[in-house]
């Protein structure tokens, strides 16, 4: 497994206040597909920050809502950020739990950056 697709529980930059953003996000992909592609009608990639909510979500909790087989892949916002991408929090699906509703981001485009430079730099994170 490549380090940058380990997955492990998240950790906050400061676990004593949870509403600060962790410092990677978690995406729910399908093996074999690719993990950050942009369909026609959306405008961002959908991740979960783990200590967006109390206690932080852990990965079983997160898998527990989308098909069996899927799997997490997780990004640094440090990484996303270097992209010229922003992770903006966005309530999630009413279908989604709750806490993943609460715990919801997308990854978007930077400011001026058009879809193409947008699908470019999403390519960056595979």
């Amino acid at each position: 497994m490549n380090p940058e697709e380990e997955t492990r529980p998240g950790t906050g930059a400061d676990p004593m206040n949870p509403a600060l953003p962790s410092p990677e996000v978690v995406r729910v992909v399908t093996p074999g597909k690719p993990k950050f592609q942009l369909r026609p009608d959306e405008r961002g990639i959908s991740v979960f920050d783990p200590q967006a909510v109390s206690p932080p979500l852990r990965e079983a909790e997160i898998l527990g809502a989308f098909r069996l087989g899927s799997q997490t892949v997780r990004r640094s916002r440090a990484e996303i950020e270097a992209k010229g991408l922003r992770v903006i929090p966005i309530p999630g699906d009413p279908t989604l739990p709750v806490r993943l509703q609460e715990a919801h981001a997308e990854i978007l485009a930077g400011a001026g950056m058009t879809r193409t430079q947008f699908k470019n730099a999403l390519k960056g994170l595979e």
